[in-house]
């Protein structure tokens, strides 16, 4: 929330790309005039302070593909500047009707069904807020939950930045993403990046940001990749 006050982490990271969840519109940084440089901005939400945004800088150009609205928080996008062009799917999944087996994982692991047709790009980006990890398997439907969502990614030869850098299995992460509560006796990883695995050659750096720099700001640390 009100990520306005903390763009501080973009002049720190000067990302091309930037996925933010719980990010105002635009229309709400235009109003309490934060000038962050943005060139291009996706947003979508149903609370104007509190929506999912893909920013873009340095000219590239950030495109909405055809959007489920069953996926409302899973955005397909294109992302190109001359000739680079990358695709994004850009992830904040949530609780729906209050129905655990409806939500967080069981909508990712749906919605990489439905888009299959972008999961076989080859420059093929997945990132965002999943709220879900292998240990909670068995409060999903088996079918949907984490490992399930996992398998249908590798069928694509589509793995975790974050798993494949760190030579660590899924569920059993070392680094969190998330102190819960902002507690740090509360740490899960539930935020990921993935990527095509032919492209983990072109990765030359991967960061998930500390606890003492970044948890004045949000419970989540930022996760960083730059590809080459």
């Amino acid at each position: 929330m009100a990520f306005r006050n903390k763009t501080k982490i973009l002049d720190e990271f000067n990302p091309d790309i930037a996925v933010i969840q719980e990010c105002e519109s635009r229309e709400v940084l235009k109003n309490k005039k934060a000038n962050i440089g943005i060139d291009k901005y996706i947003w979508i939400g149903k609370n104007k302070n509190k929506g999912l945004g893909v920013m873009a800088f340095h000219g590239f150009d950030i495109e909405l593909l055809t959007h489920n609205p069953e996926f409302e928080y899973v955005l397909p996008i294109k992302i190109h500047k001359d000739q680079t062009e990358f695709f994004l799917l850009a992830i904040w999944t949530q609780l729906v009707n209050k129905d655990i087996y409806e939500s967080y994982v069981v909508q990712a692991t749906r919605a990489f069904i439905y888009y299959k047709g972008l999961l076989r790009k080859e420059n093929i980006i997945i990132a965002g807020d999943f709220n879900s990890n292998a240990i909670w398997d068995n409060e999903s439907p088996k079918e949907f939950n984490h490992t399930a969502m996992i398998k249908i990614l590798q069928k694509h030869k589509i793995v975790s930045v974050y798993h494949e850098k760190n030579l660590e299995e899924q569920g059993k992460e070392k680094i969190p993403t998330l102190y819960l509560t902002h507690d740090i006796q509360k740490p899960f990883h539930i935020d990921y990046v993935f990527i095509k695995k032919k492209l983990l050659e072109s990765v030359s750096f991967f960061y998930i940001g500390e606890y003492s720099e970044y948890i004045k700001q949000s419970d989540h640390m930022p996760l960083f990749v730059e590809i080459i």
